[in-house]
Parts: C-alpha cells; structure tokens; sequence
C-alpha cells in the first residue's frame, strides 16, 4: 500500500466512477485498500498522450484493457478503461496529483 501512496502528491485525488473522490493520504488508503480487497486487474496500459505544461505540471493520457478478476464472487469480465493522470512535481519528483478514469465499455 505505501508504494501505491508514495507515487501520489500529498494532496493527490483519485475519482473513480460511482463514488466521491478520495482526496488526500488517507483517504486515498482508504480508497485503495477498497479497491484491493475487491478486484484484481490484469490489464495493459497503453500511453495515448503525454504533455508537459512546465518544470511543475503535466498530464498523461492512457486506456487501460484487460481483465478484471472480482474477488469475493470469483467472477472476471473485461476492463477497458481511459484515464487522466495529472502529474506534479513534488520533492523533485512526477507525482500524480490527480487521477481520473472511467470505462469504456459499451452500455448495456
């Protein structure tokens, strides 16, 4: 859990479809131990986009497909996502200080 924390800014916000955004360490602990108790991913991320605004910000355009393992029903169906990651540098280091995503599978 703290490598996945560690790659966040300290104010870094992860809004998932369906629920509130997670802002901040903890409740981005919170959002993630949820996540990982749920589902296991097998997936491959494609870079669609990568921009860098200055020497601070920057952001980076993917998808994300593959497989997506539910835990407690022991289930899996097909993950196509598309994500925002925008990215600040904190500590002289790329941080993601925002993380936004939703599927892209088609509605039934």
């Amino acid at each position: 859990m703290e490598d996945v924390l560690n790659i966040y800014t300290s104010d870094g916000i992860i809004m998932a479809p369906g629920f509130q955004p997670a802002v901040g360490s903890e409740a981005l602990k919170s959002s993630y131990e949820r996540i990982f108790s749920s589902i296991r991913l097998e997936i491959d991320f494609t870079i669609d986009e990568i921009v860098v605004m200055n020497d601070e910000w920057a952001f980076a355009r993917t998808t994300a497909e593959g497989t997506k393992h539910w835990l407690k029903k022991g289930t899996q169906e097909f993950h196509h996502n598309q994500e925002i990651f925008i990215c600040r540098k904190e500590g002289g280091e790329w941080k993601i200080a925002r993380y936004i995503f939703s599927s892209m599978k088609p509605l039934q």
